[in-house]
C-alpha cells in the first residue's frame, strides 16, 4: 500500500529512505523551565485556560498556584487532613480550574473535594474542615481517596419563576440566543464538579447550591476503583440566531446537546449522563491491566468526506493508556454511543507502564507519561493532501528558478534524476551480514570462548553446529580443556540433557569421551563436577539398558517373523 495509518488515524504515504523525518519525530526533549514545590512530590498539575497559571497538587496536602512564565509561587493552599495521630498530611491527587479562572478544585487522599478561591481566603482550611478558614466549598461524601476531578461546563436557561423556590437548579437549553454571553464569568454558563474515587463511585457536585442544601447532584457506581475521568463536551452549535449546517442536519443525535462523562476503572470504560446519573453504556477494552489515563482527541474536519452530520464529520476519539503499556484509540461519536458501542480503531505498545496522557490544543502532539519517569511525545503526521500540496508548490518553485552558479544547489542539480538508458547497469549495495558472537570467536580461533558463547544462547542446534565445526578443525579438545567448575558445568549439563537425543547422540558421545579423558583424573576435587559426572554415567547406563531391551525385543520380533515366513512357505509347498 502507498498509504499507512498513523497514531491519530490520518492516512499518510509511506516514507522513502531519503525522506527527512525531522518534522515527524521529537527527540531530546528537555524542560524549558522548572517550578519548585519546596521539596514535596508533585502529584498532579492543571493549567488555567489562558496558560498563565498552573495549579500543582503535592504530597503534603498543599495546592500551589504558580506563574507559568516567572515560575513564582503566588498562593499556597493547605488542608488540615491529619489522620490517625501520625500528623502526616495526605497527598492531593487531582486538581482542576473552574471556568471563571478564579477558583481551583482539588481532591486527594483525605476523600474530600475542596474549592479554593485564588483571590481570597488565608490559604489554610480550618481544623473541622468546614471551609470557613480557607476553602470556599468543602465537599464530603467519598469513602476513599479521590483520584480525578473534572469540570462539566454547559449553558443554562434562565430560571423560570415557578422554579425559583425549588431546591435543585434547572439545567435546560437556551431559548433566547440574544441573551447569551460566551465570557468565562457569564451568568449564562453553569458548571458542575465531578469527582472519582477509589470507593468505586463518581459524584457530581453543584457548588452553586445555597449553603445548607445537599450539593451532590448524582452518585454513579463504576464497579471498580475509578482511575480517571474524561468530559465529552456537547457538539458545538451556533448561538447567534443564524442558521448553520448543524441546524439543518437531519441526522442529529439526541446526545449532541448533552455533555457526557467517561469513567475508567479496571479495564472497563463507562459513559454517563452527569445530570441524572444514568449509565449510557459499559464498554470493555483491550487492556490487560488497569487503565490509568484518558484523553480526548478531535480529528479535524476532512472536506473529502460528504456527511451532513457534523458529529461524524468532526471525529471524536477516546485515547486510553494503561499499566500494560498499551495505548488504545476508540471511536466515541454520539452515534456510536447511542448504538451502545465504542469501536476500537487502533493503538500502539509502549515499553513502559503509562501513567498520564495529554494532547496539545491543536491535536498535533500527544505527550505520554510513564511510571519510570520517561515522557514521550508523538507528533501527528501531515495529511496526504497537505504533503501533495507542499510537493506541488516545491516543484513549481523549482521550475521557475534556476539555481545560481557556484551554489550547492547548482552543484547538486540533476542528482535525483532517474536514468532511462537501457544500457545502464544497476549495482546493488549488499549489506554486510553481521556475524554471531560465537562465529566471531571462531574466526579468531578462540575455540573455548566460542563454545561458551553458543552455550549461553541455549540453542541446541547452534551448539551442535559449533561442536561439529570444532571437530572439523580438530579444536574440540582445545575448547574442552582448561575449564573451571563454572564453565565445565554448562557443557556437562548440555551433554547430560541431550546425549540420549538421537539427533545429537553421535556428536555428544565424542564430547563425553573427551571430557572423561581430560577430567577423569580430577575426581573428588569438586562435589559439583563429581555430581555431574555421576548424572552423566547414570544417563548413559539407562540409555544402554534401554537399547539392550530394544535389541532383545527386535530379536524376538525377527524370530516371530522368520517362523511365520517358514510356516507360510511350507503350507504353500503342501498345496
Amino acid at each position: 500500500d502507498d498509504e499507512s495509518v498513523d497514531l491519530f488515524g490520518g492516512k499518510v504515504p509511506k516514507k522513502s529512505d531519503k525522506s527527512s523525518s525531522s518534522d515527524e519525530n521529537l527527540d531530546d526533549i528537555s524542560a524549558d523551565r522548572n517550578i519548585s514545590t519546596g521539596g514535596l512530590l508533585a502529584e498532579c498539575a492543571s493549567h488555567r485556560s489562558d496558560g498563565k497559571l498552573v495549579a500543582i497538587g503535592t504530597e503534603g496536602g498543599a495546592v500551589k498556584i504558580c506563574d507559568a512564565h516567572s515560575r513564582a509561587t503566588l498562593r499556597t493552599f493547605r488542608s488540615s487532613n491529619k489522620q490517625g495521630g501520625g500528623g502526616d498530611r495526605k497527598s492531593v491527587r487531582a486538581a482542576a480550574w473552574l471556568r471563571d479562572g478564579k477558583r481551583v478544585v482539588a481532591g486527594g487522599d483525605d476523600a474530600i473535594v475542596r474549592v479554593w478561591n485564588i483571590s481570597g481566603g488565608i490559604g489554610n482550611d480550618n481544623a473541622n474542615g468546614s471551609g470557613a478558614g480557607g476553602a470556599d466549598v468543602t465537599l464530603r461524601g467519598h469513602g476513599d481517596k479521590v483520584t480525578s476531578v473534572k469540570i462539566v461546563s454547559f449553558r443554562k436557561d434562565d430560571l423560570p419563576k415557578s422554579k425559583k423556590a425549588s431546591k435543585k437548579r434547572s439545567y435546560g437549553n437556551v431559548t433566547d440566543p440574544s441573551t447569551l454571553d460566551d465570557s468565562f464569568d457569564s451568568p449564562t454558563w453553569s458548571q458542575l464538579v465531578v469527582s472519582g474515587s477509589y470507593d468505586h463511585t463518581i459524584r457530581v457536585w453543584d457548588i452553586e447550591t445555597p449553603k445548607g442544601e445537599d450539593k451532590c447532584v448524582s452518585i454513579m457506581d463504576h464497579g471498580d476503583p475509578v482511575q480517571a475521568l474524561l468530559v465529552l463536551p456537547p457538539i458545538e452549535k451556533s448561538y447567534s440566531g443564524l442558521d448553520t449546517n448543524r441546524s439543518k442536519s437531519k441526522k442529529a443525535s439526541k446526545l449532541d446537546n448533552l455533555p457526557l462523562l467517561v469513567s475508567a476503572g479496571g479495564t472497563t470504560l463507562k459513559i454517563w449522563n452527569p445530570f441524572n446519573g444514568s449509565c449510557l453504556g459499559t464498554f470493555p477494552t483491550k487492556h490487560a491491566k488497569t487503565i490509568t489515563s484518558l484523553c480526548l482527541l478531535h480529528i479535524p474536519y476532512d472536506e473529502s468526506e460528504d456527511d451532513d452530520n457534523e458529529s461524524n464529520r468532526r471525529k471524536r476519539h477516546i485515547i486510553t493508556g494503561g499499566l500494560d503499556g498499551l495505548l488504545r484509540i476508540h471511536s466515541a461519536t454520539n452515534d456510536d454511543i447511542a448504538k451502545g458501542s465504542l469501536p476500537y480503531l487502533h493503538g500502539m505498545q509502549i515499553a513502559h507502564p503509562i501513567s498520564a496522557l495529554a494532547l496539545s490544543p491543536n491535536m498535533a502532539r500527544l505527550a505520554i507519561g510513564t511510571t519510570t519517569g520517561i515522557v514521550m511525545v508523538h507528533q501527528r503526521r501531515r495529511l496526504a493532501s497537505a504533503i501533495a500540496a507542499a510537493a506541488a508548490r516545491k516543484e513549481q518553485e523549482e521550475g521557475r528558478r534556476e539555481p545560481r552558479h557556484g551554489t550547492y544547489s547548482y552543484f547538486q542539480r540533476g542528482a535525483h534524476e532517474k536514468s532511462h538508458d537501457p544500457d545502464d547497469y544497476l549495482l546493488l549495495h549488499q549489506k554486510k551480514q553481521r556475524l554471531a558472537e560465537y562465529d566471531v570467536f571462531l574466526r579468531k580461533f578462540r575455540y573455548g570462548d566460542a563454545l561458551d558463547a553458543v552455550l549461553a544462547k541455549r540453542q541446541p542446534l547452534a551448539v551442535i553446529a559449533v561442536i561439529e565445526e570444532l571437530g572439523k578443525r580438530r579444536g574440540l579438545t582445545i575448547a574442552l580443556s582448561n575449564r573451571d567448575e563454572e564453565t565445565l558445568d554448562s557443557i556437562l549439563s548440555f551433554t547430560i540433557r541431550f546425549i540420549d537425543n538421537p539427533q545429537y547422540t553421535s556428536h555428544l558421545i565424542g564430547v563425553a569421551h573427551i571430557l572423561c579423558d581430560i577430567y577423569g583424573s580430577l575426581r573428588g576435587q569438586s562435589a559439583v563436577v563429581d555430581e555431574l559426572f555421576a548424572k552423566l554415567k547414570e544417563k548413559v547406563t539407562n540409555e544402554c539398558s534401554v537399547q539392550r531391551m530394544l535389541l532383545r525385543l527386535l530379536g524376538q520380533i525377527d524370530y516371530v517373523m522368520t517362523t511365520a515366513e517358514i510356516l507360510n512357505a511350507e503350507e504353500q509347498k503342501r498345496r
